[in-house]
């Protein structure tokens, strides 16, 4: 679809709306549409035509910096968005892609360190996830690597056509230039605007509405949300599997009260999915004006043919933005993302920096080098945490020190200890009295001079995962040595070794597979797969 390259979420146009809908209600009940344009349009078009066509898939595909106009003081646009969306209902239909694994430029290893799992991993590459970086689009190209990607992806029945329809030059039609998104609020065009004074820091045991209700006008520097996804997932007070319309309903309370705290010119951000995340801009750009829509890739559960790995952070402003304050400082290391495909060994990494090598590029709105905290010894008891460096980027980059971050869903702390931590004042607003005990004790731990992000031996009780977490215990027999028993075994007999030819044929006892594995198909991992080299192999089959 055609976009503007300043992607500063221009409407699209009504007749082209209405067009694109009659078109996609009248496709075939088994066709799969794949709409290519940038993220604030993406998010425009897609309430038309849901009613015709179920959305699977929001991706998101780096592009070069020839495909949007950088302008001074802001994020730089590095990515666009690919809808993928069905007439029928059910589950995607496609193949299993795989993406070549990617190696370190100093090294020559993996980008990722598969530590002692390669042996449970494809020799070939990883399953293909939401967030592409290993093809570009390059607007003066054109965009035949994305329709050979989408090619390979549905080659398979009961696709029989593939129908490329480049429309960049109906972008006068595409676009409504008739009137702005957002009409000029009062308080860009007034020089007396009243700004509250300063707030200190605190956290806040409340539901947020009503916190945000005694926050005066104005008086924010910052609002970050990281809200309950609408995904059932543990929450300690949040109900969260409430109907869609009744949730979103709830979101617009707190985002309008967070629009009322924020400083004029100044940002609010959310973290959602980006099937929620649309709702959210839909709401927002008929009050703020778009900002930044950051990719943040950050891989999750749960695991399919195609990884979830984009977590959209919906970035708009209180009328025309400020220069971002981060963007002044060419010397913090938040701000200098890890280059493409360097790994993060400690010992490469010593090496790099011992010879001063150039291993860092310059922040753009597609964020990859941030993992989310995947060990229980970086985790409290809350089933959601964010990593602490997402935070720090976020802070390092919308604010200065001494200025006032709100996160109103603080939960176990993150937001409000990072801001600590560089010297920004807080407010954190939480429902839970778990977990703001919690953050009231982790501040407390900062003040005396801890590091509330340190490792720590207790094991949480809240998880993230329905997996079944196991009891900490000492191995006779490592896991990989009986995985490798049961590949062994499968090769032998033909087919994927069962629990029962397993206790048979084994040289080790069943117990162990029993009691050091959360299921059967871990079990199985390496058996299902050929393993993998850290270092490029000269041939590879490729197969499932």
């Amino acid at each position: 679809m055609p976009y503007s390259k300043t992607s500063d979420g221009s409407q699209v146009s009504a007749p082209f709306l209405n067009s694109f809908a009659q078109f996609c209600s009248k496709l075939h009940q088994q066709s799969v549409v794949c709409i290519l344009t940038s993220p604030p349009h993406a998010a425009t078009m897609l309430p038309s035509i849901q009613s015709s066509l179920k959305l699977h898939l929001w991706i998101a595909i780096k592009t070069n910096f020839a495909a949007y106009i950088h302008e001074e003081g802001t994020l730089r646009k590095s990515h666009i968005s690919l809808l993928i969306l069905s007439q029928y209902k059910g589950s995607l239909q496609h193949t299993k892609t795989r993406v070549k694994y990617s190696y370190c430029p100093a090294c020559n290893k993996t980008t990722k360190d598969y530590g002692g799992k390669k042996h449970t991993y494809h020799e070939y590459g990883t399953l293909i996830s939401d967030v592409w970086r290993d093809i570009e689009f390059d607007p003066d190209q054109g965009i035949g690597s994305i329709v050979d990607r989408l090619s390979d992806l549905f080659g398979l029945d009961p696709y029989r056509d593939l129908f490329s329809i480049d429309s960049q030059d109906l972008l006068e039609f595409f676009e409504d230039t008739s009137s702005p998104l957002v009409e000029e609020l009062d308080f860009n065009l007034k020089t007396d605007v009243q700004v509250s004074g300063h707030l200190s820091s605190h956290l806040i045991n409340d539901d947020c509405i009503k916190a945000l209700h005694r926050l005066p006008d104005n008086s924010i520097d910052f609002c970050f949300a990281d809200p309950p996804y609408n995904l059932k997932k543990k929450y300690d007070r949040w109900d969260d599997s409430l109907e869609s319309t009744q949730y979103f309903e709830w979101c617009d309370r707190w985002l309008s009260e967070m629009y009322r705290v924020l400083k004029p010119g100044h940002t609010l951000a959310v973290l959602n999915i980006p099937h929620w995340v649309v709702r959210h801009y839909q709401f927002l750009a008929s009050r703020m004006q778009f900002q930044a829509w950051i990719a943040w890739e950050g891989l999750s559960f749960p695991v399919r043919l195609i990884m979830p790995a984009h977590y959209a952070i919906l970035c708009f402003s209180k009328g025309y933005p400020r220069s971002l304050p981060g963007l002044s400082s060419t010397e913090n290391s938040y701000l200098q993302p890890l280059g493409e495909n360097y790994c993060l060994r400690s010992r490469c990494v010593s090496k790099r920096n011992a010879l001063g090598a150039s291993d860092r590029t310059a922040i753009s709105d597609i964020w990859h080098d941030i993992h989310r905290l995947k060990h229980n010894s970086r985790r409290v008891d809350h089933p959601c945490q964010l990593p602490p460096l997402l935070m720090r980027r976020l802070f390092e980059l919308f604010t200065a020190p001494d200025e006032i971050i709100l996160d109103c869903f603080n939960g176990a702390g993150t937001s409000t200890l990072v801001a600590h931590q560089l010297h920004r004042r807080f407010i954190g607003i939480e429902l839970s009295k778990q977990y703001h005990e919690i953050a009231l004790a982790r501040h407390r731990q900062l003040e005396e001079g801890g590091d509330p992000f340190a490792k720590v031996n207790a094991i949480p009780k809240a998880k993230n995962s329905p997996v079944e977490r196991l009891v900490k215990q000492k191995y006779q027999v490592s896991k990989k040595t009986l995985q490798l028993e049961v590949k062994r075994i499968s090769k032998e007999i033909g087919h994927l070794a069962s629990r029962d030819e397993v206790e048979k044929l084994s040289q080790f006892s069943i117990t162990y597979f029993d009691e050091y594995f959360s299921s059967w198909g871990e079990v199985c991992a390496a058996a299902r797969t050929t393993g993998m080299a850290e270092v490029p192999q000269k041939t590879v089959q490729l197969d499932d």
